[in-house]
């Protein structure tokens, strides 16, 4: 095995931890306190007493609203980048050889890790923003 040269389930786990350390930081950054948020509003809901059931299930429904967002958010983010990752992993096969494909292969996680940081960025930002 060639050092320089990882084997693609290494490439895989590479980017597989890459990708659930990202999302563990949203996680614990944002989306959990948007989870607060949304359950210390639900708990307002069901305190009201004089609204009827109907009631009290709109004013859950609305508070879970900018969390759903912010969770469709990340996870269309995540999609695209997956998705932009399995193009180039295609490119690659196209080409043919094995020893072509795992060069190619690798630059395309390399790469694709070295995205993460600054997509991952660009997301805080709007998730500060609010989505």
């Amino acid at each position: 095995m060639d050092c320089d040269n990882p084997s693609l389930d290494e490439q895989r786990d590479r980017i597989d931890n890459a990708i659930s350390t990202a999302m563990e930081d949203l996680d614990r950054e944002y989306l959990r306190k948007l989870q607060i948020e949304m359950h210390a509003c639900a708990t307002d809901c069901c305190a009201d007493a004089d609204a009827n059931a109907e009631a009290v299930q709109r004013c859950v429904d609305r508070c879970q609203i900018r969390l759903t967002r912010a969770r469709c958010f990340v996870q269309q983010g995540m999609s695209d980048f997956e998705n932009r990752l399995e193009k180039c992993m295609q490119q690659c096969r196209v080409h043919g050889s094995d020893y072509h494909f795992n060069r190619c292969s690798n630059n395309c996680v390399d790469s694709h890790v070295e995205l993460l940081p600054e997509m991952l960025r660009a997301m805080r930002d709007t998730l500060e923003k609010g989505v």
